[in-house]
């Protein structure tokens, strides 16, 4: 696949950023995590906004990430109620990412673990927001169904040099070592394969406009949605409490 633009990706670990050196030694895009979860329930990333900021005023195109705990649905939802107050008001050009690689939850098995990454990417869906999923190659392998989740694009870790996972993606985060001019210490680097912002502002997602009429869904994603219609209108009067 032919690279479109190199990236990082950052969180408080990375500290203070000087974007305009990011921007100076090549990169372009930057993925900027949202928060976590600890034992007092989610927790907003203290540099979010500063590093959402400051890249895009230096011209890097930007995402989000969140890293996931979440067991049940509703803990999905307390997770979502924190992440989609800080990214209101935004505007982003990449995806927003649920990072899926916590260990302590494999013993939920394949099937709950993907049905619970895709009840993320629905309420971020649903709420406005231009959805994705980020794993590395051999926990995709045990215990994610990309398969059931390839309306969404991935972003793949993978350190040895390519990528082991078969299916489809959009971005590969191929060192955690990486070293780049304006960054104290490592970080993340990434490949991205795809232009994400046409798609982004063609449907309207990440704080933009609807660039042109919406595309009639095809059959069997219609049903999909209608099956879910219950289950989301309950998620919708939840957010609307916030």
């Amino acid at each position: 696949m032919n690279v479109y633009e190199e990236g990082i990706d950052v969180s408080r670990y990375q500290g203070a950023v000087d974007w305009a050196a990011v921007y100076n030694a090549g990169k372009r895009f930057a993925i900027v995590r949202l928060g976590s979860s600890n034992k007092n329930g989610p927790y907003v990333d203290p540099y979010f906004d500063k590093n959402v900021t400051g890249a895009q005023q230096a011209g890097l195109r930007v995402g989000a990430y969140y890293y996931t705990y979440a067991k049940t649905e509703d803990e999905v939802i307390q997770e979502l109620l924190v992440f989609l107050q800080v990214l209101e008001g935004h505007q982003l050009e990449y995806p927003v990412y649920v990072d899926m690689e916590e260990n302590s939850l494999t013993y939920l098995g394949k099937e709950k673990i993907t049905q619970l990454i895709k009840f993320a990417m629905d309420i971020l869906d649903q709420k406005g927001w231009y959805p994705g999923y980020y794993s590395y190659t051999e926990f995709l392998r045990r215990y994610i169904d990309s398969e059931q989740l390839k309306d969404y694009p991935l972003w793949v870790a993978d350190y040895r040099g390519y990528v082991g996972h078969t299916g489809d993606y959009g971005m590969w985060q191929y060192s955690s070592v990486g070293k780049v001019d304006g960054i104290s210490g490592n970080v993340d680097l990434n490949y991205s394969y795809v232009d994400y912002l046409p798609l982004i502002q063609k449907t309207g997602k990440n704080g933009y406009q609807l660039t042109e009429e919406p595309v009639c869904r095809e059959e069997e994603y219609k049903q999909k949605w209608q099956a879910a219609e219950e289950k989301l209108n309950k998620i919708q009067e939840i957010l609307n409490e916030v």
